[in-house]
């Protein structure tokens, strides 16, 4: 049965990720980009993940973003989220409050008690690698702005994912973050002037029709 596709609001909400190594920077990288307020819990960090975190703390809160479906660190975005690494083993007590747990920890039996926690308590979450484990998947992104695409393959293969993402992306020639950022500031005049549903929604394809041509 293939996972049901949604948007969910990440910004300030509180996600936890035990396991300090590669996989675990990946999916850091991608939450903080949407605003969470992530903690990593485990007795070892990687490089990249003791990088990311200076650079997160930094004042002016710009730390490395991703560039490939590896996460590998260079380019640099300005964050909205936040990080803290706790070096030691992650406990039960540790998913208390969050929103999102995922479990990229080394030790299988671990990943799968941490799991069954979460299930109990109704808390979204993943097992890297384990499917049956899983609440919810991480799909291969594109983001401009507020535009969004995700691609998953239901945990079958992130390598094809990742593959049909970068097809996405050769094909994404406009600013599409700009024109919906324009969009949103003209809907509601239009709302405003115009009562009937169908003229509304001619008046918003025609704006953007308009708006495609600029770019």
């Amino acid at each position: 049965m293939s996972y049901f596709p949604f948007m969910i609001e990440l910004n300030n909400e509180r996600c936890l990720i035990a396991g300090g190594g590669t996989v675990a920077y990946r999916k850091v990288c991608s939450m903080l980009e949407f605003g969470a307020v992530v903690t990593v819990v485990s007795p070892e960090f990687c490089p990249e993940l003791l990088e990311l975190a200076e650079q997160v703390n930094t004042p002016d809160k710009y730390c490395a973003a991703t560039s490939d479906d590896r996460g590998s660190v260079e380019n640099f975005a300005d964050y909205s989220g936040c990080l803290t690494l706790v070096k030691r083993r992650v406990q039960p007590q540790d998913i208390d409050g969050a929103f999102v747990v995922i479990m990229a920890t080394d030790d299988e039996k671990v990943n799968h008690d941490m799991a069954e926690l979460c299930r109990k308590q109704r808390i979204l979450v993943n097992v890297v690698d384990v499917k049956s484990d899983c609440g919810f998947y991480f799909p291969a992104i594109i983001k401009d702005k507020e535009v969004v695409i995700s691609v998953s393959t239901g945990g079958q293969s992130p390598v094809l994912a990742g593959t049909i993402k970068r097809n996405i992306e050769s094909h994404l020639g406009r600013s599409y973050g700009d024109i919906a950022e324009r969009m949103g500031e003209l809907r509601e005049q239009i709302k405003a002037q115009i009562d009937g549903e169908e003229e509304r929604k001619k008046a918003f394809q025609q704006m953007v029709r308009s708006l495609l041509d600029e770019s």
